[in-house]
């Protein structure tokens, strides 16, 4: 039975998806050669554009740009990407803790890296293992927190006396394998100097104690890389956001994600978030039940947000062909959605937190594709969902947090500004 309530919204959230032109796709982006005839549909009958997630010429990281998705100016509150990890893995920051946003990684005896991801290591026994190895280590009073989130990610709180928020990131970056880990003591300013040193010898007992370990072993024998080392950025004490509902009083949201930093991000601004083990962060998540859960959830909230991480998976990997794929399952949620709510009393949007390239491997300051389609909102001329022709509708130049507002304003809960 199609929902009929008073108005909602769906919005749907394809990480990284806004792309360039790809020579081996005939000059067009994956989401221009992808079919697909219900977003087409969506943007024909509603208002589309280029949004800037931040601000015209902005690289977004994914925090930055879903803060601003979910309706904030970042910049007053932002402290790094790591708080938002350690939020995400459930630890609640205390004064004076830094925390890190950490990736399970690869290094070779020198300490050069072979692979970020350590072969995008995801078996929950073989990551509870390590963890449980290196958790009673601690450093010139300093004790450390390790927990998993998705897949080769974790999160990395320091919590002791006199503990700088800001540390150089040892992890050389996207597409940086053959590099050198970075230490963090040879470009630390004044005052971070400890930290720094504090944080280069827990790396090094990790190392030391995950190089020959068990599950390393057996994942060697079964031909699969070594999780041998962290691989830390994002360096940040806690984050306190006004809630979301301060701005929109009596909006109801929630968040469907496989990948927890999504869900973290969205139940810091106040929103509920919502996950279960077939809703993963890569490319086997359950597409169909996303769909299902959010027309579950409009009984409840005014707002559904939901969020596809493997587009943004695809770009980093340079993998066009497989970005149009799951940019067609992600036509075919929507259409699921179309299908089972009350067209009349739900507006339906779509957008990015960022571009992420598949040639480039990494995020860019390209404005995303989105549109707004529903009961009463005005129409352009846009026929079909792309990068070129989003770029002839009349919601070009909006931001995240005006896509928000935009919305909340539809919905009902957006205040009058003066009398």
């Amino acid at each position: 039975m199609k929902i009929a309530n008073k108005k909602r919204a769906v919005m749907l959230i394809a990480d990284g998806l806004g792309d360039r032109p790809i020579p081996s796709l005939g000059n067009k982006t994956p989401l221009e050669y992808a079919s697909t005839p219900t977003l087409d549909e969506l943007c024909k009958n509603g208002i589309s554009g280029l949004i800037h997630p931040y601000r015209p010429g902005a690289k977004c990281g994914t925090d930055w740009g879903h803060l601003c998705l979910f309706g904030y100016d970042p910049a007053p509150f932002y402290t790094g990407r790591g708080s938002i990890e350690a939020a995400s893995a459930g630890i609640r920051l205390q004064e004076g803790d830094v925390a890190f946003r950490g990736n399970f990684a690869t290094v070779a005896d020198d300490f050069t890296v072979a692979d970020r991801r350590a072969g995008r290591i995801s078996e929950k026994e073989d990551i509870d293992a390590l963890l449980e190895a290196i958790q009673d280590i601690t450093i010139d009073g300093c004790s450390f927190l390790v927990r998993s989130l998705t897949e080769h990610r974790l999160a990395l709180v320091m919590r002791g006396a006199g503990l700088s928020g800001k540390v150089a990131n040892t992890d050389p970056g996207t597409a940086c394998e053959g590099q050198p880990v970075n230490d963090p003591r040879t470009s630390c300013a004044s005052g971070e100097e400890r930290t720094a040193r504090i944080l280069w010898e827990f790396l090094q007992e990790v190392h030391a104690r995950w190089q020959n370990h068990p599950v390393n072993q057996r994942r060697l024998a079964q031909g699969k890389l070594p999780a041998n080392f962290i691989l830390t950025r994002g360096s940040g004490s806690a984050i306190v956001l006004p809630p979301f509902a301060e701005r929109f009083p009596g909006a109801r949201v929630a968040c469907i994600a496989g990948d927890v930093t999504i869900t973290g991000i969205a139940e810091m601004c106040g929103f509920e978030g919502y996950t279960q083990s077939s809703f993963t962060g890569g490319f086997d998540s359950d597409y169909a039940g996303k769909a299902r859960k959010a027309v579950e959830l409009l009984q409840d909230y005014d707002l559904v947000i939901v969020h596809v991480k493997a587009t943004d998976l695809c770009g980093h990997d340079d993998l066009p062909l497989k970005k149009a794929e799951v940019i067609e399952k992600i036509d075919g949620m929507y259409r699921y959605i179309l299908e089972n709510t009350d067209l009349a009393a739900t507006y339906y949007i779509m957008t990015a937190d960022h571009s992420t390239p598949c040639q480039y491997r990494e995020h860019s300051a390209d404005p995303v594709p989105s549109f707004f389609c529903g009961p009463d909102v005005r129409t352009d001329s846009v026929q079909h969902y792309g990068e070129r022709a989003c770029g002839a509708g009349l919601l070009n130049q909006y931001t995240g947090a005006q896509l928000m507002a935009t919305i909340m304003d539809y919905l009902g809960f957006n205040p009058k500004f003066g009398a």
